[in-house]
């Protein structure tokens, strides 16, 4: 129950980072910013491939990891 709690909790936890991802993303044009708007997805990313591989959703944590590399990639992009 402890577990599902805080599995829970991690969850939305990489929601609003994606969230933030999003805002700081679509909105700024200056190179640190974009950088760190990839950061927080790659963060965000790096949460739900955790959540679907515990879950044994391999389509979805397939997904999270190519999201994941093109993230890697964003970030390297705008340094």
């Amino acid at each position: 129950m402890r577990i599902n709690r805080a599995i829970r909790k991690l969850r939305w936890f990489g929601f609003l980072l994606a969230l933030f991802s999003v805002i700081i993303l679509t909105t700024f044009k200056v190179n640190y910013l974009q950088s760190f708007g990839w950061f927080l997805s790659v963060m965000s990313c790096a949460i739900w491939t955790f959540d679907s591989y515990r879950s044994k959703s391999m389509p979805r944590f397939y997904m999270e990891i190519m999201y994941l590399i093109f993230g890697i990639w964003g970030i390297i992009n705008w340094l």
